[in-house]
């Protein structure tokens, strides 16, 4: 006898949308049927109409260790849970920084308690703690951030640190990752607006121009280039041009990779003259051309994945005065809203493949940072992560619904088309209709590992 089964619903693999009964046993996809099967379950749901789809993979979530003003594991858990999000890969920018075996455990420790979903965590390539990467990874921790700008609380990597920690990770095989833009570029760019009295958005916007991107991104690749067996990732990529040096770099042989976020394909440079702080992120959001070219991008398979990004801060950090953008912090929320922004943006509005959907969002995750197998697919043996999908639902986002601690979203007031009705993490309903159904701590915790190349 089975758990639970789903029938009447249409599956969504990254391959193909078929009817089907899906059955789960002992947390586990144990069975796809033809309509009809009705084989011997203990609980059967009616999906009549509507889609299933696997839990979505957030492969780059800031959950707020540290900084319980800006967000905490409880909060982004139940968020990700209402957004269809079963697994979120915490990002190492907390504080402490997680680049030691101390803090990691500290991390691992209070997300076993607090989150309602399953979670992996980053460690950290960074200046004076190279040596304790294959430490991290022994513990689960299968992907290392660096950034090559500077970064509030987060050392900067020069290009020989990472050069060094591309040796380390290519003997394990671990992913290092940047955060791809050209520092003194920037820099330079924004001391003169500010001795110029030039702080507003457009001053913001120009001191981050897409070559500042390009060029750092073109660079890394230049610095994956010298290491045999190196994994690399690219992330928040906000200009087409960047994900097609990659493309290039892919068919070179380079083992590189390249994600963009909802923000970077839902608003541009107008949004944030419109809304201000709370759509400012650092890449900042391009041209609606840009947009457009993405999307193309993301379309034909040029973008490996899509991430959240997610990365909250109190409203007083947020909304600050017109002439003075220079203090906004920088980072958007958005796990809640990423699959219906992907809904709303890609398929309905840009006839995006829901099997091309479910590549970005679920597979795609979870192959590059060692969850496949378990996460990322509804197949035989893997967990019963899945969504519940209304696809034509039609319905307004508020800043208030979010279960954010800072309920603000760049998508205030927004008309979205599909919604997320029930989540199910493990064969478990989690969450159903926004209301969740788990305690904190219900989420696992889901050790990255990868082979070496070479």
């Amino acid at each position: 006898m089975f758990d639970l089964c789903v029938k009447n619903g249409k599956i969504i693999s990254s391959k193909t949308v078929l009817e089907g009964e899906l059955y789960v046993k002992d947390g586990k996809v144990a069975a796809i049927a033809a309509p009809g099967s009705n084989l011997e379950s203990k609980n059967i749901i009616d999906a009549a109409g509507k889609y299933l789809m696997p839990g979505v993979v957030d492969a780059h979530v800031h959950g707020g260790y540290g900084t319980p003003e800006r967000e905490t594991f409880e909060a982004v858990g139940k968020a990700a849970a209402a957004g269809g999000v079963t697994t979120v890969l915490e990002q190492p920018l907390s504080v402490p920084i997680t680049v030691t075996e101390e803090a990691f455990l500290g991390k691992k420790k209070e997300a076993e308690e607090r989150f309602c979903v399953d979670f992996g965590i980053w460690g950290g390539l960074v200046p004076g703690h190279l040596e304790d990467m294959e430490k991290l990874y022994e513990l689960g921790a299968g992907a290392f951030k660096s950034f090559m700008c500077r970064c509030s609380n987060y050392p900067t990597t020069n290009d020989g640190q990472i050069l060094e920690g591309l040796k380390i990770l290519a003997k394990f095989g671990g992913v290092h990752a940047v955060h791809a833009e050209n520092d003194t570029l920037i820099q330079e760019l924004a001391d003169r607006f500010r001795a110029e009295g030039k702080m507003d958005a457009k001053a913001y916007l120009e001191s981050h121009p897409p070559y500042s991107e390009l060029e750092a991104i073109q660079r890394y690749i230049l610095l994956s280039r010298q290491i045999p067996g190196a994994k690399t990732h690219i992330v928040h990529c906000s200009i087409a041009e960047g994900a097609l040096e990659v493309g290039r770099a892919k068919m070179d042989g380079i083992d590189i990779s390249v994600e963009t976020c909802p923000q970077y394909l839902a608003l541009c440079e107008d949004d944030l003259y419109e809304k201000g702080g709370v759509a400012k992120c650092d890449p900042p959001v391009r041209s609606l051309e840009n947009v457009e070219k993405l999307w193309e991008l993301v379309k034909e398979g040029a973008i490996d994945l899509i991430a959240s990004d997610h990365s909250p801060h109190p409203f007083e950090k947020k909304v600050v005065p017109e002439n003075d953008f220079s203090k906004a912090a920088e980072g958007v929320t958005g796990e809640q809203t990423m699959l219906p922004v992907i809904l709303t943006e890609g398929v309905h509005k840009r006839k995006l493949p829901l099997t091309k959907m479910v590549q970005l969002l679920c597979e795609n995750p979870a192959r590059r940072f060692g969850l496949y197998g378990r996460k990322g697919a509804l197949e035989i043996g893997f967990d019963g992560d899945f969504n519940i999908i209304d696809l034509d639902k039609e319905w307004i986002c508020h800043g208030k619904d979010m279960y954010y601690v800072n309920k603000h979203t760049p998508y205030d007031g927004k008309h979205m088309k599909g919604a997320v009705e029930a989540t199910y993490i493990r064969g478990r309903l989690v969450c159903e209709q926004g209301e969740m159904k788990v305690e904190p701590g219900f989420g696992q915790f889901l050790a990255m590992k990868m082979r070496p190349s070479i």
